[in-house]
């Protein structure tokens, strides 16, 4: 599941949050029609979209990519693609944020008050809580690891929005 609420976006110099850019490859028929950004800062170079395609069924020699993962020899098709700012694209095209949109991932830009943001971390461990209750067994190390990323990054958005200057990383 992608991220949604407080701590899907970075703050901008302004103090709002800057939407998190967003990447779509349209496919039709197995071939990539066009690859598009949205919400991309102007001021970083747009980024290199490497396709791969592991169907290599018809293709010759010459249109193969050979490499190795791990102790594998593979094959594919492989091919890189500068995306088109879909804020300027110039044919009409379905946004990457809309189709974000109806997968149930929001992420609106605005900044989150601190109350807001607690609530967020607050209502998230709950539901954490109730999930681990509903199952009638104990804890997992991976419920732990989930509650620690939950409370850890909850509580530097928090003390990021009453403006703690420190550099938390990523």
């Amino acid at each position: 599941m992608l991220p949604s609420g407080p701590m899907s976006s970075s703050s901008n110099k302004e103090g709002s949050m800057a939407r998190t850019p967003s990447i779509a490859v349209v496919i039709e028929g197995g071939l990539v029609q066009v690859t598009l950004v949205q919400d991309w800062p102007g001021q970083v170079p747009l980024p290199y979209v490497v396709i791969v395609d592991y169907d290599d069924d018809g293709a010759t020699d010459d249109e193969l990519t050979t490499f190795s993962i791990g102790n594998e020899i593979l094959d594919a098709r492989c091919h890189m693609e500068i995306p088109s700012v879909y804020e300027s694209f110039s044919k009409p095209a379905l946004s990457p944020r809309t189709i974000l949109s109806t997968l149930g991932v929001e992420d609106d830009g605005e900044a989150r008050s601190p109350l807001q943001i607690a609530q967020y971390v607050m209502q998230s461990i709950v539901n954490l809580h109730t999930r681990i209750n509903a199952t009638e067994q104990a804890p997992t190390g991976n419920d732990y690891k989930k509650l620690y990323v939950l409370v850890n990054c909850g509580l530097i958005d928090l003390l990021k929005s009453l403006g703690d200057p420190c550099n938390f990383g990523k």
